[in-house]
């Protein structure tokens, strides 16, 4: 469906073969976009479509300017399955950060156009559109929306400034940095050696590394949808294809002819983010598995002249040990129907501001000891769910 927008051509897609065929023109707009992430690459996204789409209609809008040159993505899909139509953005759910993706030197056209499809499209009543960073084009791109909104929060990413280790490891306690100190000299001594993950081995890396990350997180706070097979498949599709893009890698550590931690790290042009984390029950006994994480991660930034590596989404305490700053996310949540909207709208502004409460600080040890009962509940429901699925 091709709309001409003053000097604009918008297109909205809705066959996968049309997703499809977008690779090529897709991540060459991804290196002119220098505020996009990994997570809003073709290698991405198409991989998460592949194995989640079916649940969902595609609105993928691409805009061109006249020459055919693609200038923006808008990577939308619809969700019937609620009592009214929800746009959402392709990857909901298990991307860290989500926007949309504006060649630079083109965000107000591409702005203004993207406003008018969502003001001429009728199939949605409440658009959810998660895991907006501070410096997201979406803010510039949609704040513009005159109907129902608000912006409610997500979740904090821990970030680590890149520096040279021993300098970074100053900011630990003096405890602390002797034993990650011990933590490398006794991996080294046992003839712990870390290594990139070929290309031509990445899918194998990639089912290794669920396998591991699993094994970590059994007994904790296991998300679900971590225990699917439908995510073992996203990471061994994703993980190839933006290996060979530059736009990833998973980092093993061997111990003789064994893997026992591995990290899918994500790599943008000033970007780097530790996606997800494995290791096995040996390594969680004899070693400080984090410290050798993050050591790869600021080694591997470093090379990369990246200002930062962005730990995403969780503030666990381990992430919270090394951070510099916690960057926000939130979600935009726009209203076409004011009723569903106020519904929608509503639910998740308490549910995020009950989940604030419950993390701070200043919150009475008996709601704490509450969320703590309830996760564990949770964690139970998931094995009991998944029983026969240990890793």
């Amino acid at each position: 469906m091709l709309h001409t927008k003053g000097s604009l051509e918008v297109d909205v897609l809705k066959s996968d073969r049309e997703f499809a065929a977008l690779e090529e023109e897709w991540e060459e707009l991804l290196q002119q976009a220098p505020l996009a992430t990994p997570f809003q690459s073709w290698a991405w996204l198409y991989s998460w479509w592949e194995h989640y789409g079916k649940d969902y209609e595609l609105e993928l809008v691409a805009v061109r300017d006249r020459g055919g040159l693609l200038v923006g993505i808008l990577p939308f899909m619809l969700d019937r399955r609620w009592r009214f139509a929800r746009l959402l953005f392709i990857g909901t759910g298990l991307t860290d950060y989500l926007d949309i993706l504006v060649r630079e030197g083109w965000e107000a056209q591409v702005a203004k156009a993207g406003l008018e499809v969502l003001q001429q499209s009728r199939h949605w009543r409440v658009a959810d559109l998660q895991q907006l960073r501070p410096e997201a084009e979406t803010w510039s791109i949609l704040g513009a929306w005159l109907g129902p909104q608000t912006r409610i929060w997500q979740a904090g990413c821990p970030v680590i400034e890149t520096k040279p280790w021993d300098e970074l490891l100053t900011s630990l306690s003096k405890k602390r940095r002797k034993m990650v100190r011990r933590t490398i000299r006794q991996a080294e001594a046992e003839g712990i050696h870390c290594k990139q993950a070929d290309v031509t081995d990445a899918e194998r890396a990639a089912r290794r590394l669920v396998a591991l990350h699993r094994e970590l997180w059994w007994e904790r706070d296991i998300a679900l949808d971590h225990l699917a097979r439908s995510f073992e498949s996203l990471v061994a599709t994703a993980a190839p294809r933006m290996m060979s893009r530059g736009l990833g890698g998973i980092s093993e550590f061997w111990h003789g002819e064994e893997v026992i931690i591995s990290n899918f790290w994500v790599s943008g042009q000033t970007f780097l983010g530790v996606y997800i984390l494995g290791v096995s029950r040996e390594a969680l006994q004899r070693y400080q598995w984090s410290s050798l994480c993050i050591w790869d991660a600021v080694n591997i930034a470093r090379g990369k002249n990246s200002s930062h590596v962005d730990l995403l989404r969780g503030e666990e305490p381990y992430k919270l040990r090394w951070t510099s700053k916690i960057v926000p996310t939130h979600r935009l949540v726009l209203g076409r129907h004011r009723i569903a909207w106020l519904l929608y709208a509503g639910y998740h502004t308490l549910y995020s501001g009950a989940r604030r409460y419950a993390n701070s600080e200043s919150t009475p040890q008996w709601v704490k000891n509450a969320a703590d009962t309830c996760r564990a509940l949770q964690r139970r429901i998931n094995r009991h769910l998944n029983e026969g699925r240990k890793p």
